[in-house]
C-alpha cells in the first residue's frame, strides 16, 4: 500500500469514527479538497494517520497498532519542529490541528508533559490567530472550520485539567466567539458566546440559539469551574449551601444547562454527530455533580467551615452517588448500543463514578451496598473492553481497583461525622486525591501505581486468587479513629464481596434481558446506531 492509498484510507476511518465525537477539527468538505489539491502538509498527513490507526480493523495496523502510532506521531513532530512552516506566521490552522491531535496520542499514552506542552503550543498559536473571536470576511467553511477548531481545543484544554493544580489555558472571559448552532439561524435568531450561555440573564432569551455541540463546550467550562471550585481553592468562600455561593450558582448552571440539553433531544433528528454532543453533553452534566458533590471532596471543604448542616451534606451525597449511577448507566449503555465513545475521558468519567460506587460499597444501607457493587462490576467491565482502544483505561482500572481495596476504611471516615474526616493518613489523602486526578491517571508511574506495587490487591483480575501470605483485614484493622496509621497501610476487603463477575454486562440499571456488553466493531460501528 503506497503512502497515497494510505492517507486515503486514514481519511475514511478517521471521519467515519472520529470526526466531531467531540473534537471538530477539520470541515470534511474543506479538508478533502485540499487533500485533492495536494495541499495537506505532510505532517498534518502523518499525525492524522496516527490518529486514524487507532480505529482501524485493518490487521496491518491492528497488531502493531500504539507502535505505528507513535512512529506517525513522532515523525509529525519532527516535521513541525523543522519545517520553517510548522511554525511560522501563516493564517493556516494546519499546525494547530496536527498539534491537537499529536497532544492527544501523548497524553493517552502517558506522556503528560509532551501533551500538556502541544496543547499549550496550539492554543497560543490560536490566540496569535484571534481565533477566540468572532472571524470577519473569507471564505464560509473556513470560518466554520476554525470556529469548530478553537472549541476543540477548549474542550480539550478543560479536559486534561480535571487536576489539582493545573490551570487551563483558554479563559472564558477571553472567549468571544459564537458557539456552535448546528443548524440554520432562522430571522430573528441569534447564536451566542459562551459568556452569554453561562449568563443567567442572557441565556433564557428565547431569540438566543445553541447548538448541542456549543452545550458540550458550555458542560465543559461548568467542569472546569467546579474544578477549580472543589479542588483548587482553598480560601475560606461563602458556604456552598449557601443561594450567593459558587457551588450553588454552579449547580443552578447546571440545571440550566441541563434543560437546554433536553430540549434538543426529542425532536431533532439524531445522526451520529449530534448523538456525540448529546451523549458528552449529559456525560459531562453528571460527571460535574459528582465532582461538585463527591464525599472526599466535601469532607475537605467541611474542613474550612466550623458548622456544616448534616441535612445538607447527606443531601449532596445521595446527589452524588444518584449521578454516578446515571453516569455509569449513560456510558455503558451507549458502548453497549455500538456508539464508539472516542475520547478516553469517558474512562476518567467511570473512574469518578466507580470511586462513588466504591466509597458506598461498605455503607450501612445494605441495598444501596449490593446496588453499589453491581454498578462497580460495571465500571470495571467498561474499564477492560475500553483498554483495546485507550492504553490509560489500565492504568484508570488499576487504580479503581486498589481504591476499592482500601475503601473498606474510606466509607466509614467519609460518610460518617466530619471529625472523623482527620483520621485519614497522608497516604490515604494520597489516594484519594489521585483517583480524581485526571492528569494523575495519564501517568503510568502515578501514585497509586507506587504504592500498589507494595500493597495487597485482593480485588483480583481472576476472581477468588490472591497471595495467601498477604494478611487480611480484621474488624479491630477498620475501627475509625485508630491512631496507629501504618495498620491502614495495608487495608484490603474480602474478595468474596466482588467475586464471579459475570461474562457480559449490559447497563446494570437494565441488566435483566438488556444488550451484550461488546468489544468494538469498528467496520460496522455505524450501522449499529
Amino acid at each position: 500500500m503506497d503512502a497515497h492509498q494510505i492517507f486515503r484510507e486514514a481519511s475514511d476511518i478517521f471521519f467515519q469514527h472520529y470526526h466531531n465525537r467531540p473534537y471538530t477539527l477539520f470541515n470534511p468538505t474543506l479538508f478533502r479538497r485540499k487533500a485533492a489539491a495536494g495541499h495537506i502538509p505532510r505532517y498534518l498527513q502523518f499525525a492524522f494517520i496516527a490518529t486514524a490507526v487507532r480505529f482501524s480493523s485493518q490487521l496491518q495496523w491492528k497488531q502493531r497498532k500504539q507502535r505505528t502510532i507513535d512512529s506517525y506521531a513522532q515523525a509529525s513532530w519532527e516535521m513541525i519542529m523543522s519545517s520553517p512552516d510548522g511554525l511560522g506566521d501563516s493564517s493556516d490552522v494546519s499546525v494547530i490541528q496536527a498539534l491537537a491531535l499529536l497532544a492527544i496520542i501523548d497524553a493517552t499514552a502517558g506522556r503528560r508533559r509532551a501533551a500538556w506542552v502541544k496543547i499549550g503550543m496550539a492554543v497560543r498559536i490560536s490566540q496569535d490567530l484571534r481565533m477566540m473571536e468572532e472571524p470577519e470576511g473569507g471564505d464560509a467553511m473556513e470560518r466554520e472550520e476554525k470556529r469548530g477548531l478553537f472549541w476543540s481545543l477548549f474542550l480539550l484544554d478543560r479536559f486534561v485539567c480535571c487536576s489539582f493544580r493545573r490551570p487551563p489555558a483558554i479563559k472564558v472571559k477571553d472567549c468571544r466567539l459564537n458557539l456552535p448552532v448546528d443548524r440554520g439561524l432562522k430571522e430573528g435568531e441569534a447564536p451566542l458566546t459562551l459568556g452569554g450561555l453561562l449568563d443567567e440573564t442572557v441565556r433564557g432569551r428565547p431569540n438566543q440559539v445553541v447548538g448541542l455541540s456549543g452545550l458540550s463546550v458550555g458542560f465543559a467550562a461548568l467542569l472546569g469551574r467546579t474544578i477549580d471550585c472543589m479542588m483548587n481553592r482553598e480560601e475560606r468562600a461563602v458556604e456552598p449551601w449557601k443561594a450567593a455561593s459558587d457551588y450553588s450558582t454552579i449547580h443552578t448552571s447546571l440545571e440550566f444547562l441541563k434543560q437546554m440539553a433536553d430540549g434538543h433531544s426529542p425532536d431533532e433528528p439524531s445522526g451520529t454527530d449530534r448523538t456525540s454532543h448529546l451523549v458528552l453533553s449529559l456525560t459531562l452534566y453528571h460527571l460535574t455533580h459528582c465532582i461538585l458533590s463527591h464525599p472526599f471532596l466535601l469532607g475537605v471543604k467541611r474542613q474550612t467551615y466550623q458548622a456544616t448542616p448534616t441535612a445538607w451534606i447527606e443531601a449532596q451525597i445521595a446527589s452524588c452517588w444518584s449521578h454516578a449511577l446515571d453516569l455509569t448507566t449513560l456510558v455503558v449503555d451507549a458502548k453497549a448500543a455500538g456508539y464508539m465513545l472516542a475520547p478516553s475521558f469517558y474512562s476518567y468519567c467511570i473512574l469518578v463514578a466507580g470511586t462513588v460506587h466504591a466509597i458506598l460499597l461498605h455503607g450501612e444501607d445494605t441495598p444501596a451496598s449490593e446496588r453499589a457493587s453491581k454498578y462497580l462490576k460495571t465500571s470495571f467491565e467498561y474499564l477492560s473492553e475500553i483498554s483495546e482502544m485507550w492504553q490509560n483505561s489500565c492504568i484508570m482500572s488499576d487504580a479503581l481497583r486498589f481504591f476499592t481495596n482500601r475503601c473498606v476504611r474510606y466509607s466509614s471516615i467519609l460518610l460518617g461525622p466530619a471529625p472523623l474526616f482527620q483520621n485519614l493518613t497522608q497516604t490515604d489523602i494520597t489516594v484519594l486525591r489521585s483517583v480524581l486526578d485526571y492528569w494523575a491517571m495519564m501517568d503510568p508511574r502515578n501514585p497509586i501505581s507506587d504504592l500498589n506495587s507494595i500493597n495487597i490487591d485482593c480485588f483480583a483480575d481472576t476472581p477468588g486468587k490472591g497471595d495467601p501470605d498477604l494478611p487480611s483485614l480484621t474488624p479491630d484493622d477498620a475501627t475509625p479513629g485508630s491512631s496507629d496509621s501504618s495498620k491502614h497501610d495495608n487495608l484490603t476487603v474480602d474478595p468474596n464481596i466482588l467475586v464471579d463477575f459475570p461474562l457480559s454486562i449490559s447497563s446494570p440499571a437494565n441488566s435483566e434481558g438488556g444488550q451484550e456488553f461488546h468489544k468494538w466493531d469498528w467496520d460496522n460501528e455505524l450501522e449499529s446506531i
